[in-house]
């Protein structure tokens, strides 16, 4: 059970942090949210002034075009790069870096109850464009995954080897939307297990589709899908097939990532997913003396993963 000494503490904290999010609006007595203390005109100086939902820049509402002249509160606590303005009947930010403020900054513009007017949002309020050039970032990581019995049997018949954990790498290429937290993309992505004598291994190209189930500057939590199709598939026992068998691999995954400074250009993650791939053409093969060598027909594994991400914004 909680010391009740450390209750003042917590209450403490919840009361400061409760006063930063009330900071500069209130509700007036119509239920609209308005912006108290100081107010300032200023005028919109960038092209696509983007407005954000939260002070931490993470849901873009839409933008201001070039030249718009808005009402905004005082720089923010917690960022003094925002400055907060009213749309949609809420408390919306902008960054200060896109905005010039207007001679006479301390002028209002007043409704019957001293407050400043809710922007006419139809007019300010633009629908972002969504521009396959924007809001991409390439994602690095290196795997592993147990592969299952099937492939366990082959490198015991085979190579006298006790081998069924795949590696390799997956190169992603993610477009996040603007205005959503889907994303979709394509990944290229190899796994093999080898010895000295024998190797199974293939690349696939993966269409991939996801959402960000959970966001904030610090971290934020992925989960997504592919359908995997296959490439190459390699599988070479040295010396010892009358012809290389040739087979084709396709199957879906699914995964769960943790990516840490997802605002950043940088970005580190780490994940864990699920495979389950069909083998075509291999469930048995032949030697140099024409005899059965068991194949493959399915893969499925649990696959760990961890790497680091680049955004192009």
């Amino acid at each position: 059970m909680l010391n009740f000494k450390i209750y003042p503490v917590i209450l403490g904290l919840l009361l400061s942090f409760v006063t930063m999010a009330a900071d500069n609006s209130v509700i007036n007595d119509h239920g609209t949210v308005v912006l108290t203390g100081s107010t300032h005109k200023a005028r919109v100086i960038n092209s696509k002034a983007i407005v954000y939902a939260d002070e931490n820049m993470l849901t873009p509402l839409g933008y201001i075009a070039n030249g718009k002249a808005i009402i905004v509160g005082n720089p923010r606590r917690m960022n003094r790069d925002l400055v907060p303005l009213v749309v949609y009947g809420r408390i919306a930010y902008i960054e200060t870096k896109d905005i010039r403020f207007e001679d006479g900054t301390e002028e209002e513009y007043n409704t019957k109850r001293g407050a400043p007017r809710e922007h006419d949002v139809d007019i300010t309020i633009q629908k972002p464009e969504e521009r396959l050039s924007e809001n991409n970032s390439f994602y690095f990581s290196l795997h592993r995954y147990g592969a299952g019995d099937e492939i366990k049997q082959l490198f015991l018949t085979n190579d006298n080897t006790e081998k069924d954990v795949m590696t390799g790498f997956n190169l992603q290429f993610i477009h996040r939307q603007t205005t959503s937290n889907f994303f979709w993309g394509a990944a290229a992505d190899y796994s093999a297990v080898s010895t000295g004598n024998m190797k199974f291994g293939y690349w696939l190209f993966s269409p991939t589709v996801g959402y960000s189930i959970f966001k904030n500057p610090l971290f934020s939590v992925d989960i997504y899908g592919s359908l995997d199709l296959g490439v190459n598939l390699e599988y070479n026992i040295e010396s010892n097939f009358e012809e290389e068998p040739a087979g084709w691999i396709w199957g879906v995954q699914g995964n769960a990532r943790v990516v840490f400074f997802p605002t950043s250009k940088y970005h580190a993650f780490a994940g864990m997913g699920l495979r389950k791939y069909s083998v075509t053409d291999l469930a048995t093969v032949k030697d140099l003396n024409g005899n059965a060598i068991p194949g493959v027909k399915d893969i499925t594994g649990v696959s760990l993963f961890i790497g680091a991400g680049l955004e192009f914004r």
